[in-house]
């Protein structure tokens, strides 16, 4: 097991990008507010949605945005998200290791669809299932019903938008989280896709499955808070002002 110091060494030596002006500008007008105690929410997270059913407490929930955050900023920083997506998740996964999460494997497998279409959000929630409880798919169904009735301009949707998808390509993860044994556990859906159907918005899109190809892993994550709260903040140092720019709440 990693010592203390070494983790912490790892942390303060990640290489992060660059401040975002477009996003920053949104700040003018957009906070993030800090996680109420105990009741529901959900959040855009840059590329992820992450959401949490009722029973975190305020410091649960920010320990887990902001350590996922870090893990995708820093992997954003070393790889192309849309790209070079597998190295983009061996980062991804090797950033949070050492934060305290236990986490398994991504392995992905090419979605296939049903039929000759397929609606994204549909799609994704109905992966989820596999790993997560009703309760969990259905507030990650809010968060991103939520993440929809934003307006064009809000700094949430500007931060999705930007984070997670190109015109034509994109790299995701929806993640609702609970409390298992006193632990934080995330359930993990991770997506990529390649498609030649330009469009935005493209949660709500219906694609043909001949112009798509999605990919997916899901995982059980735990966070082992003994650790975390010793590298807490370290990882919140390190963030400095991303942790409001690159994270927006939405209202579920």
């Amino acid at each position: 097991m990693l010592a203390i110091s070494d983790r912490l060494n790892f942390i303060n030596n990640l290489q992060l990008p660059a401040s975002n002006l477009t996003l920053q500008s949104n700040l003018l007008a957009n906070t993030t507010t800090p996680p109420p105690d105990d009741s529901k929410g959900g959040y855009v997270v840059d590329g992820s949605l992450v959401s949490f059913v009722a029973g975190l407490d305020s410091q649960n929930k920010s320990d887990v945005l902001n350590s996922t955050l870090l893990a995708q900023l820093a992997a954003n920083k070393k790889y192309d998200r849309e790209v070079q997506t597998q190295d983009w998740y061996k980062y991804y996964q090797s950033v949070l290791e050492p934060l305290g999460w236990v986490i398994q494997a991504f392995n992905f497998d090419k979605y296939n669809a049903a039929g000759d279409s397929f609606e994204m959000n549909k799609a994704v929630i109905e992966i989820l299932k596999a790993i997560a409880s009703e309760d969990e798919a259905a507030v990650s169904q809010a968060t991103i019903d939520a993440l929809g009735a934003l307006d064009s301009g809000s700094h949430g949707l500007v931060l999705w938008n930007s984070s997670s998808s190109s015109v034509t390509a994109g790299n995701f993860q929806i993640a609702p989280c609970g409390l298992s044994n006193g632990s934080v556990v995330m359930k993990n859906a991770s997506f990529y896709f390649n498609t030649t159907e330009s469009t935005t918005g493209f949660l709500w899109f219906t694609y043909s499955t001949s112009k798509m190809s999605l990919y997916k892993s899901t995982n059980t994550m735990t966070l082992d808070g003994d650790i975390y709260t010793k590298v807490r903040q370290a990882v919140i140092d390190k963030l400095g002002d991303k942790a409001i720019q690159f994270v927006a709440d939405l209202d579920i």
